[in-house]
């Protein structure tokens, strides 16, 4: 504990002494701030991805069981319940929504979160629909409000890390460019305007760096320790960034080497190997609840059966793996910033070879087997590559740095461009989020339909439809059993997704929700779309798709994904934030007189 408070104090101690000597840290920070925080409020208290829905539910279902039966064993089932044990995120966002519990007991509303229960799967297949409808409204906004300025805060975090990074590394002018860069770096604002895990546990992962960095240039045991157990922090809230078990390994050896020791010291030091994994271990048993109130067939599912699983899953089209690099960090970064970081990135694997004991070798370690470990996986979403984001823009910015001592004219101009465009890159897609076509969906419906009205929905998730928290929502496919639907709801809703039924494509070029009886299901959107059933659009929110089929880059093509570092609201082919260029709504109003019920496709 002493310890701990100790880092603490030496951490603040740091970061108050950086604020004072260096106004323009002062200012990246806030540009962070101001990005990831804009319209961070979006679409609340309805959820902006499945996984915001999961991380703020699960610490609600403890609190709920814990609240209606005060047990061990309705703790036992409050914490096992949900999609996936996500380890130490469930203590993160279990304390941020603490005071809304609180506020709850304050208000009288402990029974609505005692009401919560223990959701089933038939629930799950229409996003919990039930479970969100019954709780009262400001319960969502506050704890939604709550865990995304939260991860506004973690994201500051990351930009002043690598800020810090950048400043150990090699001088501060390294520092301010990496931190700027970072801070109007698209992947990492886009993830602030949700709950998630992904930016407390690249703080984590970055902390840990530089803890080993520290221990590359010092020999410090403690920092060796305090590497290995933040480091088991990172995987505890995210487990892709499981390489650094591999990075502090290699720290360790590049450590032996600088000191000029042989190489038989990496096992003749058993204590230093052997404690810092004991540390790693503990950290990483503690960090997951589930384990702890004996859940181990699950936690083992989580840390063996999961892994094996994201690398068969098929989330995504087929396409080479290179494709799903490139579409991500074009997408992440902008075309400008992503172009300069490769050339960063290769100008630091060329400096390698003379200064392979510097402490950019454990970025780049680290680096290569993120990269690695994502070669393997049959596809995925941008967010995979967020830890890798701060890694490369510090190369850049240690370039740029270089250039600036021999061509200070011609640094500074390159930094103004990439400033410049990869500023107007994040500031449109974060300005994006105040214009949201299901958010504009939900505002005509709070002035246009009647609250007694029946509407319709076909997406998986309602938390990608347009759905107001007073609606009379039915679904077809989960939890409303079919003979006790409206046979002629007066309402019925189309979303962007739902009009993916429409592409004439091979069903494995279709995200993995839309790949079911897709016949039969396109059949029945384009019937509703020319009226056949006796509907018509009444509104429409966003951008219609050309004859109301999307159009998508096509697997493998270079071309078409180019187009994603120009405009930064694009498809991602998943369940990440589904943005402008993909938040298309149709609502249709029933205008028959219901003598035959509304089909339905299986």
């Amino acid at each position: 504990m002493l310890g701990l408070r100790s880092a603490a104090g030496r951490a603040k101690r740091r970061l108050v002494a950086d604020l004072r000597s260096d106004p323009y840290l002062v200012a990246i920070l806030a540009v962070t701030i101001f990005l990831a925080g804009l319209y961070v409020w979006h679409e609340i208290p309805n959820f902006a991805t499945w996984d915001e829905r999961d991380r703020v539910l699960d610490p609600l279902v403890a609190y709920g069981r814990i609240i209606d039966e005060p047990s061990l064993g309705a703790l036992r089932e409050g914490v096992i319940w949900g999609r996936e044990p996500f380890g130490a995120t469930f203590y993160l966002y279990g304390l941020a929504l603490l005071p809304v519990v609180i506020a709850a007991a304050l208000l009288g509303d402990l029974d609505a979160l005692a009401s919560l229960g223990l959701p089933g799967k038939g629930s799950e297949l229409f996003g919990f629909w039930e479970v969100w409808h019954t709780t009262p409204e400001w319960i969502w906004t506050a704890s939604l409000l709550t865990v995304r300025l939260l991860n506004v805060a973690f994201a500051a975090g990351v930009v002043y890390l690598t800020y810090r990074i950048g400043t150990h590394l090699r001088d501060r002018t390294t520092g301010r460019l990496a931190g700027a860069f970072l801070a109007v770096t698209w992947g990492l604002i886009t993830l602030a305007h949700e709950g998630g895990e992904d930016i407390p546990s690249v703080f984590a992962l970055l902390l840990a760096l530089y803890l080993l960095i520290q221990y590359v240039e010092t020999g410090e045991r403690r920092r060796f320790f305090e590497a290995s157990a933040v480091g088991a922090a990172a995987m505890t809230l995210k487990l892709t960034v499981a390489p650094i078990v591999f990075t502090i390994a290699i720290a360790h050896l590049l450590r032996i080497y600088r000191e000029g020791d042989s190489w038989r010291r990496l096992f003749a030091d058993r204590d230093l190997l052997i404690d810092g994994a004991a540390v790693g271990a503990v950290v990483i048993l503690l960090g997951f609840p589930t384990l702890l109130v004996g859940g181990f067939v699950e936690f083992f599912s989580r840390i063996i059966g999961h892994p094996a699983y994201r690398v068969a899953v098929e989330k995504g089209p087929s396409a080479p793996i290179w494709w799903w690099f490139l579409r991500g960090y074009v997408n992440a970064f902008g075309l400008p910033l992503f172009l300069a970081s490769v050339f960063g990135l290769g100008a630091a694997l060329v400096r390698l070879r003379n200064r392979w004991t510097d402490g950019s070798t454990i970025l780049l370690a680290y680096l290569g087997l993120h990269v690695f470990l994502l070669a393997g996986f049959h596809d995925f979403r941008p967010h995979h590559l967020l830890a890798t984001l701060p890694l490369l823009v510090v190369f850049l910015a240690a370039e740029l740095s270089r250039l600036d001592a021999s061509r200070p004219g011609v640094a500074r101009s390159v930094v103004a461009v990439l400033l410049i465009t990869s500023g107007a890159y994040a500031a449109v897609g974060s300005a994006g989020y105040g214009s949201m076509a299901r958010a504009e969906a939900v505002e005509w419906m709070d002035d246009n339909v009647e609250r007694d009205a029946t509407m319709e929905f076909y997406t998986r998730g309602f938390e990608e439809s347009a759905t107001p928290h007073w609606i009379d929502a039915q679904y077809p496919y989960a939890g409303d059993d079919r003979a006790s639907l409206e046979p002629c709801p007066e309402y019925v809703q189309l979303s962007y997704r739902d009009l993916l039924y429409l592409r004439s494509v091979p069903d494995d070029h279709r995200s993995s929700y839309v790949r079911h009886n897709t016949a039969a299901r396109a059949a029945h959107v384009r019937a509703l779309l020319n009226a056949s059933y006796g509907y018509e659009i009444v509104a429409e929110f966003g951008d219609r798709p050309p004859a109301f089929v999307p159009e998508r880059p096509t697997p493998g093509s270079i071309t078409e994904i180019l187009p994603l570092g120009i405009y930064p609201q694009s498809d991602q082919y998943a369940d990440e934030q589904e943005l402008r260029a993909n938040q298309y709504v149709a609502i249709l109003a029933y205008n028959g007189s219901c003598e035959e019920p509304l089909p339905r496709p299986e």
